[in-house]
């Protein structure tokens, strides 16, 4: 069957039973939305008049500079806690509606399954692949699980960070694909955007350099073994990485072939699989329609890196 039509058929799936029937089942949820809608806006301008009321006080109560400065400062967190309220809000009411309709959303991808994700037990794995710096905490959000083209692969969004408080910087948030290549590698090849001084991002991977000119332009390839990074980083692999960027529409795109695995690292700034906006109905259907293309375009990744071919990549 020609991979389009599977595509096809996946969505018109997900088309039929989103109006069939999870259209119909989350419209009584609709009363309760409209509920959290009041909440998050009273929350939100309480913090926001709070911040208001701290930032204009110095000019009408005798306090020192360093309590007129630190008010100043506390006013400016008020608006940003105005954000995180509404935010908070919102992911718990997501969540919520995810638990009940995300079973038969995966059901139209065939072999995958989702959950909400606290704490991913291997994340460690992400740092000694050298996937993505180092990190001093980590957070993540949906999570999924499966298997395509006999390719067993998880998709986990995350975030990962380092230092604290003034200090703490974010180091990777988007989404992190580990794709079981059924193959266990001899060394560690990392892929990275291009940087200027080509800094390696681990004392035993050297920066190697390859013959396509473009690709270089683009990535910086580091690797302990430097025969096995040019078996796998062929010229059809490095058009496909070259390209994910648009395809994917991430702000930047990273790889590793570590131990049995492939991981692939799409950095983006946006709220992927991200449902039920609180100034929307809950069965709005093109914020579920987006989600669905969302988990469908990492799936993709098995057919646009060529995975279930043996041969190879």
């Amino acid at each position: 069957m020609p991979e389009e039509k599977t595509y096809q058929e996946m969505r018109k799936e997900f088309q039929d039973k989103f109006f069939k029937e999870l259209s119909p089942a989350l419209e009584k949820f609709d009363a309760e939305r409209k509920g959290k809608l009041r909440l998050a806006v009273a929350g939100a301008v309480i913090c926001f008049v709070i911040g208001i009321l701290l930032i204009i006080s110095p000019f009408f109560i005798t306090m020192s500079e360093e309590t007129s400065e630190n008010t100043f400062k506390s006013g400016i967190g008020m608006f940003f806690m105005a954000g995180f309220v509404w935010a908070i809000i919102k992911k718990n009411f997501e969540n919520k509606i995810k638990e009940k309709i995300m079973p038969s959303v995966c059901q139209c991808f065939g072999d995958i399954s989702w959950k909400k994700c606290i704490l991913y037990e291997n994340r460690k794995v992400f740092q000694e692949s050298n996937l993505i710096p180092s990190f001093s905490s980590s957070s993540f959000d949906d999570y999924f699980s499966g298997s395509y083209k006999d390719v067993g692969f998880e998709i986990i969004e995350s975030e990962f960070s380092t230092g604290t408080g003034k200090n703490r910087r974010t180091v990777f948030n988007g989404v992190i694909v580990k794709l079981d290549m059924n193959k266990n590698f001899s060394g560690n090849t990392v892929i990275r955007p291009d940087s200027m001084f080509h800094a390696s991002p681990s004392s035993n991977l050297v920066h190697t350099t390859l013959e396509d000119v473009v690709f270089e332009k683009k990535f910086d390839v580091f690797t302990d073994d430097e025969v096995e990074a040019r078996y796998l980083i062929t010229p059809s692999f490095m058009e496909r990485l070259n390209n994910m960027q648009v395809a994917f529409a991430a702000d930047k795109v990273s790889c590793a072939f570590y131990g049995t695995n492939l991981f692939v690292a799409l950095h983006t700034l946006k709220d992927l699989f991200s449902i039920c906006s609180l100034l929307k109905p809950v069965n709005d259907g093109k914020q579920f329609f987006q989600m669905f293309e969302e988990i469908l375009s990492i799936i993709k990744l098995i057919d646009h890196f060529k995975l279930d071919q043996k041969i190879g990549l």
